[in-house]
């Protein structure tokens, strides 16, 4: 069972892997390593009169970057922009940074998706979307999160300082599922101080989401969102091998 460690090398590898999608063509420039960030860099050339729906799906589009462990890297910030080239025009190029890497994985994939959002566009908070339990002190409790999955809260732990909200989730949108959870105390919805990956087995991840510390004996529930699907895009996926 692979579990979080910092055994991390610094590197930082040139590459020109290059994809196609719908007339739009992505390269991969580099893609570095350091305790503290895992960077990818990709140039992003649409030309002019690409497909509307190609052209949405593109500006829509999200990564999943895993390994060949099963390790989801979350997230940390992106950024883009504009690169001059030798003919004087412009090609975007995006920056994202995850997690650092965890343990000595042999590959990385970076794999661009559509969907995974909130499942109710009618206001500004997707509230039609919300799903609640009360948190009993019986677990798992399974949430169903609608087209994309379910979760299941595994356990609670209450501590002076924070609270510990355990959930697990099988698949590989876990680290998509688990962005919209709250506590909600007393009806007053807490938001997670930080998220952290502690562990996954057979394909299901184990996350623990801290929160400010809360009264346990007070009205507890367990808010999450219905998700919209997700779909992969194939054509872009890129897979990169790394030093050992």
């Amino acid at each position: 069972m692979p579990v979080a460690t910092h055994d991390t090398k610094t590197f930082n590898l040139n590459s020109n892997i290059q994809k196609q999608y719908g007339g739009a063509t992505f390269t991969l420039k580099s893609l570095s390593a350091t305790p503290e960030t895992t960077e990818f860099v990709l140039a992003r050339h649409v030309p002019d009169g690409i497909a509307k729906d190609v052209d949405e799906q593109l500006m829509k589009m999200r990564y999943l970057v895993t390994d060949d462990n099963g390790w989801i890297y979350e997230y940390q910030k992106a950024s883009e922009k504009g690169q001059e080239q030798p003919d004087g025009s412009f090609v975007p190029h995006y920056t994202e940074n995850v997690k650092p890497l965890q343990g000595k994985p042999k590959e990385l994939t970076i794999r661009p998706y559509v969907g995974g959002w909130y499942d109710d566009t009618s206001t500004m908070f997707s509230d039609k979307a919300n799903v609640t339990a009360p948190l009993t002190g019986q677990y798992p409790l399974t949430l169903d999160q609608g087209k994309i999955g379910t979760m299941s809260v595994t356990g609670v732990d209450f501590g002076k300082d924070k609270t510990l909200l355990k959930l697990a989730i099988a698949g590989e949108m876990a680290s998509v599922q688990k962005t919209g959870t709250w506590l909600v105390q007393n009806g007053k919805q807490l938001d997670a101080i930080r998220t952290k990956l502690v562990g996954v087995e057979d394909g299901v991840y184990q996350y623990e989401l801290e929160f400010p510390a809360v009264d346990s004996t007070a009205q507890l529930k367990v808010l999450t969102k219905r998700m919209t699907p997700v779909t992969f895009l194939k054509e872009l996926e890129m897979k990169v091998h790394l030093p050992q």
